[in-house]
């Protein structure tokens, strides 16, 4: 219990402690000793006061879930359970000690009236995390006001409340609300599939038109008569998605302020300054993962996460499922950029010898930076045999050729500019090339379509069979 002095308290010392101290010390007749008695009937009321209402919150007890979940940029509201066992309370202030990356809407503290004994009473105390991860409430305090309203009782109570903020999806959601609509296979339209499949289903005599690589020559020998084999479409697939959280990852997006869509929290509120938002590249890399993650159990797919920085550090096997997807999305909101190098050779080996049935692999990795796409291009060859692998990363800011429709210079001076970013579309479209002799596809879209565009690609390899 905290004690504090009372606005009541400070008026009596104002307008009676203060005047009596002075006739007290500058007269020396009666009425210096009705200003002695005057103080110190003062001090007797207010101590006694502190001392009868010292334990009027000892009773008093403030309960708050143990783990809360929420979205990042969305209003949480914090159920919090006031019970009282001791005597009846005319008033009550509370308030929580929020961390730094929450906003509280309106005011810091809440106030009721009237907690009888005996009796509990249900409040909510609203939020808004600006920033995703993992996070604790540990302080909450109560305040009333003493029996002769004298003093400000407080009481601190420490709940340890864990708040577990997930990244906001609802841009990406808008951007690919074709793929969420309840309309067949994908979302959108009924497309046609491409390939035979590559599950046995049974054997059959030989029709003309079949292909001599299905003929299955031992059942034909048996048989003594040409026998094919027939293949059904694959209906459920391994997808991994693999984001690298290394030093690269925490490359900075800018985007416009007048672009920037109503309620769209990707962008962190602190860093905001002047005409533009800034987000990091993990961020996109880590919302598409879920967005995949959502396309994959729509397509009937098991769906896999890997992350890795200077070594491999979450390993999730793919499943399907509701609860499967809550544990993917509780393994990587806590992910934050690591200031270290990659290490492809590690990341390959390890996927390797986990992966051992084909499986389509969605890298989320960083290769603007020249000694980093040669350290991946030399470490590939490890999984692209057994595995489809498709790469992709958001296209840097500046990287476009240096007269395009889009960025045509206007001064000279932007020409030389523009030139740098030149020089970086071409080294990463020379990266291109040689991902593509090994039969690995990159993608360089902007942050905007990174999502939709590793969707389309996904969709693109279940619609061919590729896997």
């Amino acid at each position: 219990m905290r004690p504090a002095p009372h606005p009541s308290l400070l008026w009596v010392a104002l307008l009676v402690v203060v005047p009596a101290a002075t006739v007290f010390v500058y007269s020396d007749g009666a009425w210096g000793k009705a200003a002695g008695l005057v103080l110190l009937l003062v001090l007797a009321v207010s101590v006694a006061d502190l001392v009868v209402s010292r334990d009027r919150l000892s009773r008093l007890s403030l309960d708050l879930p143990e783990l809360i979940r929420c979205t990042k940029g969305r209003e949480l509201v914090v159920p919090v359970t006031l019970a009282n066992r001791g005597p009846a309370l005319e008033w009550l202030r509370y308030g929580i000690e929020i961390p730094p990356d929450f906003r509280v809407e309106g005011e810091v503290t809440g106030r009721l009236t009237g907690l009888e004994t005996g009796k509990q009473r249900h409040v909510e105390y609203p939020l808004k995390p600006l920033r995703r991860g993992r996070f604790f409430l540990e302080t909450a305090q109560v305040e009333t006001v003493s029996l002769l309203g004298l003093w400000l009782v407080r009481r601190r109570f420490s709940p340890m409340t864990e708040v577990r903020v997930y990244p906001d999806l609802r841009a990406e959601r808008r951007r690919l609300s074709g793929v969420f609509l309840m309309r067949g296979d994908d979302g959108s339209h009924m497309v046609r599939q491409v390939g035979k499949g590559r599950d046995f289903e049974q054997l059959r005599d030989y029709q003309p038109g079949d292909d001599y690589v299905d003929v299955d020559w031992k059942a034909t020998a048996r048989r003594r008569n040409p026998v094919t084999r027939t293949y059904q479409i694959e209906r459920t697939q391994e997808i991994y998605v693999v984001v690298d959280h290394s030093r690269l990852s925490a490359r900075e997006i800018r985007v416009p302020v007048a672009e920037a869509l109503d309620g769209d929290w990707l962008h962190r509120e602190e860093s905001a300054g002047g005409e533009w938002l800034v987000t990091t590249q993990l961020e996109k890399f880590l919302h598409c993962s879920l967005i995949l993650a959502s396309v994959a159990e729509r397509q009937g797919d098991l769906f896999g996460f890997v992350s890795f920085a200077d070594k491999e550090d979450r390993f999730i096997r793919a499943k399907n499922g509701k609860g499967h997807y809550n544990l993917v999305r509780d393994a990587l909101y806590t992910l934050e950029p690591k200031p270290v190098a990659p290490d492809f050779e590690q990341l390959m080996v390890a996927l390797r010898r986990r992966l051992t049935r084909r499986a389509l692999l969605v890298m989320l990795v960083d290769l603007s930076d020249p000694l980093t796409a040669e350290q991946f291009h030399q470490a590939l060859p490890l999984v692209n045999r057994q595995h489809l692998v498709l790469v992709n990363m958001v296209r840097p800011e500046a990287a476009h050729p240096l007269f395009s429709p889009k960025h045509l210079p206007e001064t000279t001076a932007e020409v030389y500019e523009k030139l740098g970013g030149h020089f970086q579309w071409q080294e990463l479209r020379e990266t291109a090339n040689r991902l593509r002799h090994l039969g690995v596809e990159l993608g360089i879209p902007e942050h905007a379509e990174l999502c939709t565009e590793t969707v389309a690609q996904y969709l693109n390899v279940k619609r061919r069979q590729l896997i």
